[in-house]
This record gives structure tokens, C-alpha cells and sequence, in this order.
């Protein structure tokens, strides 16, 4: 995409190249990249470079997500019942996994919004980067098929449809590893900081968990506590 059309939209093409990169995805039409990445507060404030804003794609981006969950979980765990593919579903498929999911991308940044909602910390509030993603996933659906957006959806949501194997892990993770890891192993985990970005007030940390000099898993979290249960669930997922 030329980056004279991507001006037009509002937006630098280095930050288009990079949103793609990270994605793995190129967009055929800009527009539908540029709306998902647009908040309704940002729509109003400009309006003279800004035609719409992500909440219908919100919509769309939800449904194409909740079916490509499904789906996956059907097909891999052809022996539960019901009621337990909804369980699983319910932990891939929510505000807080969806947030999980673009803090790792890294892709809030890219948000646009309204002054106020920036003053007031929008940008790393759990709804707002759930309903960003999902908005994400229909702009990829409209412009390359559903296919596409399958394809990236499954790329992205892998490890939580493995930690969806063993639904308990959701509530307690840090409990339920350092049950296993001391059981099978006779190892305690231990948890170290490596990594944080953000302002001081919005920060976000990556934590890895070891299992002696291992790395067991890694996660991260808008504070070090919940960066900590999600590297237990992603250590979850891999513990035999």
C-alpha cells in the first residue's frame, strides 16, 4: 500500500508495515485496517480525515472469532462433551484472553483515540484492547476471506486454545504449577521480570517463569502478579 494512500487515511506507513508485520497479515484495503484501529472517540474529534470507527467491526469481529474457536476446539478435543467445549471457549473467548493476546502483540499503541480517553488510560484497559482485536479480526476477514482470517486467528490464539486443555489453570495458574512442578519434579517455580514497556501508569511486564535453570514459560500482564499467571498457564500448557 503506497504510502500516499495511507496518509490519506490518517496514518504513517511505518506504522501500517509494522501492525502487518506483527500480525502477519497484508492488508489488499487500507481502510479496513485503518477503521479497526479507530476508536469512536478519535472519529469524532476528525472527522475530516476519519469515515469511520471500529464498533461495527467490533461486532463482526466477535462472531468470526467465537466460529473459528469453535471450531478449533471441536476438532481438537473430539472427546468433550458440551459442556466443556463451552468452558473452554469461555476462557479463550474473553475481555481479559483478548487483552492478554494484543499486550503480547504489542499492538496498542497503534490505537487511535480521543484525547480524553487517552488522559484517562484507554489505552491499556482490557474492553478497549479485546474490542480492538476483535474489530482487527473482521478487518482481516473483509479484506482477504474468511479463510485468512482463520489462519490468523488460529496463528495467534494457539497457546490459549493448549491452556484451554486443562480449564482449572484458568483461575489459579501459579497455585496449580507449583502443585505439578513440585509433584512431577520436585522443583518450585520461580518468576522473573524480563522485560516492561509503557508509561508508568500504563505499564506492561513480561515475566518468565523457570523450572530450575529452564525456562518453563513466559507472559505477560498489566502488573507483575497477573504477568505471572499467565506465564504459569503458558508453562501449563507445555508441563507433560
Amino acid at each position: 500500500m503506497c504510502s500516499d494512500e495511507a496518509l490519506k487515511c490518517g496514518i504513517d506507513q511505518d506504522q501500517v508495515q509494522e501492525v502487518e508485520k506483527t500480525l502477519g497479515y497484508h492488508f489488499t484495503e487500507l481502510s479496513f485496517l485503518v477503521n479497526a484501529l479507530t476508536r469512536r472517540s478519535f472519529w469524532h474529534e476528525n472527522r475530516d480525515v476519519c469515515t469511520e470507527h471500529n464498533e461495527r467491526l467490533e461486532f463482526l469481529g466477535d462472531a468470526v472469532l467465537g466460529l473459528v474457536i469453535a471450531n478449533v476446539l471441536y476438532q481438537e478435543f473430539p472427546e468433550a462433551e458440551e459442556g466443556e467445549l463451552q468452558k473452554k471457549r469461555a476462557s479463550i473467548v474473553n475481555k481479559k484472553a483478548l487483552a492478554r493476546v494484543m499486550r503480547r502483540l504489542r499492538l496498542a499503541e497503534f490505537i487511535r483515540m480521543g484525547r480524553g480517553d487517552e488522559l484517562s488510560g484507554c489505552r491499556d484497559r482490557d474492553s478497549v484492547l479485546a474490542d480492538t482485536l476483535e474489530a482487527l479480526i473482521a478487518a482481516i476477514y473483509l479484506d482477504g476471506g474468511f479463510e485468512r482470517a482463520e489462519e490468523i486467528v488460529e496463528k495467534h490464539f494457539y497457546t490459549l486454545v493448549a491452556r484451554s486443555a486443562n480449564v482449572e489453570a484458568v483461575e489459579d495458574s501459579k497455585s496449580l504449577l507449583q502443585e505439578k512442578a513440585q509433584g512431577q519434579l520436585g522443583i518450585t517455580p520461580t518468576y522473573q521480570v524480563i522485560d516492561q514497556w509503557g508509561k508508568d501508569h500504563q505499564k506492561t511486564f513480561s515475566v518468565a517463569v523457570y523450572l530450575g535453570k529452564d525456562v518453563a514459560g513466559v507472559g505477560t500482564g498489566r502488573n507483575k502478579r497477573e504477568a505471572q499467571q499467565d506465564a504459569a498457564r503458558d508453562a501449563l500448557s507445555k508441563l507433560k
